[in-house]
């Protein structure tokens, strides 16, 4: 599982930088599956997809399919005809198609964008380690905001 630690993010987009060279040898980091989102100055958050599967079930060519051993979910580039329907249903809004390439591009937890993250904002965890962040991140919720427990 890829997370974000948004207290060391800095919002320079290597991480995107990283991932678009991954995926198509581009220096866009648009074309990358990893975006970082300026929610206000100097409150940054990369946004990557959450490997619900919603697209997989509306891909019409069959392109996305759930690795059954990991979980994540792919494109298979020969398969893709950029269609864009997972564009569309995509509750994370990160799906998107490559507007040189017209494949659809997602985040596949490859981990290039953690090896590129300067301020080690970005890891991959197994399943057990992100449950144990979870519970960290709602502990601190609740000594935050005591009125909510």
């Amino acid at each position: 599982m890829l997370t974000i630690d948004n207290e060391l993010c800095v919002g320079c987009e290597r991480c995107a930088l990283a991932c678009a060279y991954r995926f198509f040898k581009s220096s866009n980091p648009r074309r990358g599956a990893i975006h970082v989102v300026k929610l206000e100055p100097g409150v940054d958050t990369p946004v990557y997809c959450g490997q619900c599967g919603t697209c997989v079930e509306v891909c019409p060519p069959e392109a996305l399919s759930r690795d059954p051993k990991t979980g994540i979910v792919k494109v298979d580039f020969k398969k893709c005809d950029g269609c864009g329907i997972c564009v569309g249903v995509c509750p994370y809004g990160v799906i998107h198609v490559d507007p040189i390439e017209k494949k659809a591009v997602k985040c596949d937890y490859c981990g290039f964008c953690v090896k590129y993250c300067p301020q080690s904002a970005l890891r991959l965890i197994d399943a057990e380690e992100a449950a144990l962040w979870r519970q960290k991140d709602f502990a601190k919720a609740i000594t935050a905001a005591p009125e909510l427990a």
